[in-house]
């Protein structure tokens, strides 16, 4: 679809939308989901701006979490299907 026809709700949830789909360690992931956050914020969407602070939240997490980045030497505690860090 042509950008230039897109309204700006449509233009965020494509950002977060992508963001969400790539692995957190990818540069663009970060990117799209910080872009999507100010366009959110400037056009006063509050629905929005929580989907993109949750996608930069769980960048955060999967990059920084000991369990989730994949450092030699971490595991997921015992007993747990979800990592609780």
């Amino acid at each position: 679809m042509n950008k230039n026809l897109l309204n700006d709700h449509q233009i965020i949830t494509e950002l977060i939308g992508n963001a969400a789909q790539l692995p957190a360690e990818y540069p663009r992931a970060a990117r799209w989901a910080t872009e999507a956050l100010a366009l959110a914020s400037a056009a006063e969407l509050p629905l929005l701006i929580e989907e993109a602070e949750g996608v930069l939240g769980r960048i955060e997490h999967d990059t920084t979490c000991r369990w989730c980045a994949g450092q030699p030497g971490a595991a997921i505690p015992v007993g747990s299907f979800w990592c609780i860090h």
